[in-house]
């Protein structure tokens, strides 16, 4: 039931919303869902119509992304529920067979809504009605063929007796046979095949012969001149399968029954599930129709403002989309490529006043009434809940009358009069219409004399725009244009008009009031000059002097539109282009990033093998028990090593450096050769040091507790003049590059630890983590270690000491004091 009034009654024809409707019906696929759409009303219920325009939003956005539900064709139930109702009743198979495919239906959309509830709850709380009753379901589709017959095998008693007919009949055809070719060999028979009369087996016999064949006759030709005989042979079968095919019969009736029964047990979830598969279907044909719209939810509300963005006029978008689909021989030159969108504002807040009353003027056939009727059409599709074809920021006020007065209503029945008929209609508005109406006329002022029309139309456009009743109006009137520049609470707005082409650009601008162009026009369709120059003349100079004055303002306020057109073009392209860069930006960002990554483990590899060939020399060395030979030997391959490594490490980070410039320039120091004891920033983003020593173009680098061989020109200043650091002081007294057994240090950096925990370990592998801990420890120059191996039995500590003992590279080793662990920790002094 609707609370959204209509005068007249078809009005909502008359703005076209018949043809959306239809359109709309036309994209349901159930009977269902059609009747829905034939009965759904406009409403001014806030509650009601959100909801309707959330459950229609979250349809259309399932259409957009490709995922639309797919709804079957259905029939109608109701007859088939009234029929179930008495307890012995047995409707046939194929409305059993309906019954299946809606229940199909509805299980598919509920399984369908069930997995997108959380993207789409709306549509979920219509579809959890769905009764889901997949046993009854599988019961029909188990006894009931897709032909809509009982299938032989729906119960193991219709088996049995289906196959006892299926071999009697194949008795019944082979003693027929027998007897038709017996009555030919004589020359009884006319034809060489059996026939069946009145459900019986017969043969056809020549009329003349009939007495000479044994049997009873059941059919006579219609040229008398052929009897059908059933022979005395089969007299008996046919009587057996008879009988079978009764016996079959009330088995079928049977199972109709037991399945009606089902259906009539379960008749109220099947009525529900139809009204939720109805309401699916109208809410998918609503989706369907805001895709083909490109249309949006609109924010409606009681009162408030009118505001239209992007809108577009709903039957003409989908004339000129059916129009673009055709090939361009069958295109009609009529129907435009495009549709011009509108934008225009009413209500409290249009054009920064609160205006409820429009007057748009322009020429004719400029789009003047196609906008009036936009207004009208978009906001009754909000009111029957339906997405409209508008942009972002639409807003729709809720009404509870809509007033239209368009075009020739002469009635010749009424004997009225196009003038008669329209105040008619004003007259209705005067009596109804609110602050919740919405009024709509169309050439205001005209039928009668143009001064008394134009004085009329003003005195009732100030009573309306006093009841701030929303109100459009199109019209050709000057003096209308005066009162709306004078009035508060009345806008100006014109449809656009090309002068240069003399055509009507169908853009709409508000405050602007327009010309009707009529002299151009009439100069353009080839009207005498001199007509047309007297027409102006007897005009008045006055009002020609306006109307040049209105056109010279139109054409300015086109050509500034036009220049912030393309003002905004350009700053649009801007924009794009600075988004393209910003992303070209951040791919080179992403992949320098990526390159210093590579490079960074490159750099870890190289540093892998530095550590490598130390733990292979210091191996080496222990393997030749300190043999003068082979220790050099194993010295001057590290160095080989270190050399080749360093070499490769520099390549890798000049490679680095060329990649990303320098970041921290704000942070370097004075210009000038590096010396021992500055602070250094170990390439472009790396770690601050300082210098320890200095040899050949490489520098030795404290890193915290840590050092490192660097090649110099990885190396910045970052702090003040050179001098001494900490670190260097303390190593001042000894040789540059030298241990304190005045051997080579390795290039590698010294992380070795002081402190190793085993307990819990087993036995081996507590072992060879004392081979590797103690090798670090001898690289790193590191005096003497701790090793936890906890009390225990004290099997781990003794295997401990052994390995110990066998080392020649350890001077001596104990169990530490108590205080610091007693027997469950040993302290090795390294040699």
């Amino acid at each position: 039931m609707s609370d959204v009034s209509l005068y007249p009654p078809d009005a909502d024809r008359r703005l076209g919303f018949d043809t959306v409707r239809a359109r709309l019906i036309g994209l349901a696929r159930t009977p269902y869902g059609r009747d829905r759409l034939e009965s759904l009303a406009p409403s001014s219920d806030p509650e009601v119509v959100r909801g309707r325009l959330t459950r229609a939003g979250e349809m259309a956005e399932l259409v957009r992304t490709g995922e639309p539900p797919s709804v079957r064709e259905i029939d109608r139930l109701e007859g088939v529920l009234r029929r179930v109702q008495p307890k012995d009743a047995a409707v046939d198979g194929e409305a059993l067979l309906a019954v299946a495919r809606v229940l199909e239906t509805g299980r598919r959309l509920h399984d369908y809504h069930h997995r997108r509830r959380e993207a789409a709850p709306a549509l979920w709380e219509i579809a959890a009605r769905i009764a889901v009753l997949k046993a009854l379901e599988d019961r029909i589709g188990r006894a009931i063929g897709d032909d809509g017959r009982v299938r032989d095998d729906a119960s193991p008693e219709l088996l049995r007796i289906s196959r006892e007919l299926a071999a009697q009949q194949g008795r019944l055809r082979s003693t027929v046979q027998a007897a038709l070719r017996d009555a030919a060999s004589k020359g009884y028979a006319t034809e060489d095949q059996p026939t069946i009369r009145g459900g019986r087996a017969v043969i056809p016999v020549r009329a003349e012969a009939k007495r000479k064949v044994e049997g009873f006759v059941h059919d006579v030709s219609a040229s008398g001149q052929t009897v059908y005989i059933e022979p005395a042979s089969v007299l008996d079968l046919n009587n057996e399968i008879r009988e079978i095919e009764l016996e079959r019969g009330r088995e079928i009736k049977r199972i109709l029954q037991g399945l009606s029964g089902h259906v009539r047990h379960h008749r109220r979830d099947i009525e529900r599930t139809l009204d939720a598969v109805g309401h699916l279907d109208a809410l998918a044909a609503a989706g369907r129709l805001a895709a083909d719209l490109d249309a949006l939810v609109p924010e409606v509300g009681v009162g408030g403002a009118l505001r239209l963005r992007k809108a577009r006029h709903p039957v003409l978008q989908l004339r000129v989309a059916e129009a673009n689909r055709l090939p361009d021989g069958e295109r009609s030159p009529s129907v435009p490529e495009t549709v011009v969108p509108l934008d225009l504002s009413l209500g409290d807040d249009a054009e920064g006043e609160a205006a409820y009353t429009l007057v748009i003027t322009g020429p004719n056939a400029g789009g003047k009434s196609v906008a009036m009727k936009t207004v009208g059409l978009l906001t009754l599709m909000a009111a029957h809940g339906l997405p409209v074809p508008a942009g972002p920021g639409t807003r729709l006020p809720l009404v509870t009358a809509v007033f239209v007065d368009l075009g020739d209503q002469q009635s010749i029945q009424d004997d009225l009069s196009t003038f008669t008929s329209h105040l008619t209609n004003v007259r209705t508005m005067l009596e109804a219409a609110d602050d919740r109406s919405l009024c709509l006329i169309d050439e205001a002022g005209t039928g009668t004399d143009p001064a008394e029309g134009g004085a009329l139309a003003e005195a009732v456009l100030s009573r309306l725009t006093k009841r701030k009743a929303m109100t459009v109006v199109t019209t050709h009137i000057g003096a209308l244009k005066a009162f709306a520049h004078d009035t508060d609470g009345v806008l100006n707005g014109s449809m656009e008009f090309d002068r240069a082409e003399l055509q009507p650009t169908y853009r709409f601008r508000a405050g602007v009031p327009g010309s009707s162009y009529a002299f151009e026009i009439a100069d353009r369709v080839g009207l005498d000059r001199p007509v047309v120059k007297d027409a102006r003349r007897l005009l008045g100079e006055g009002k020609a002097k306006l109307e040049d004055l209105i056109a010279e303002f139109e054409a300015r306020t086109t050509e500034a539109r036009r220049r912030q057109d393309e003002a905004e073009t350009r700053l649009a392209e801007a924009e794009r282009t600075q988004k393209d860069y910003e992303q070209r930006l951040d791919r080179l960002r992403a992949d320098a990033d990526n390159r210093r990554q590579q490079a960074l483990a490159e750099a870890e590899r190289i540093v892998a093998e530095a550590n490598a060939a130390v733990e292979n020399t210091v191996r080496e060395i222990k393997e030749a028990a300190a043999e003068k030979e082979a220790t050099k030997e194993a010295r001057e391959r590290l160095d080989e090593a270190r050399a080749r490594i360093s070499k490769r490490k520099s390549k890798v980070d000049r490679r680095q450096r060329s990649r990303r410039p320098a970041q921290n320039g704000a942070e370097a120091g004075p210009a000038g050769p590096i010396a021992v004891g500055d602070h250094v920033r170990l390439d472009t983003d790396g770690p601050v040091g300082e210098v320890l020593a200095l040899d050949d173009g490489e520098a030795l680098l404290a890193l915290g507790a840590l050092q490192s061989r660097v090649d110099a020109t990885r190396l910045t200043k970052v702090g003040g003049p050179p001098k001494l650091g900490r670190t260097a002081a303390r190593l001042a007294a000894r040789t540059p590059g030298k241990s304190r057994r005045g051997e080579t240090r390795s290039a590698a950096v010294s992380t070795a630890r002081v402190r190793i925990d085993l307990r819990g370990q087993r036995v081996e592998e507590a072992l060879s983590e004392v081979q590797r801990f103690v090798d670090e420890a001898l690289v790193g120059g590191v005096p003497s270690v701790e090793i936890l191996h906890g009390k225990g039995t004290g099997a781990l500590r003794q295997a401990i000491h052994e390995q110990l003992r066998a080392r020649p590279d350890i001077a001596s080793f104990a169990v530490a004091p108590p205080d610091r662990g007693g027997d469950g920790v040993t302290v090795v002094d390294l040699a």
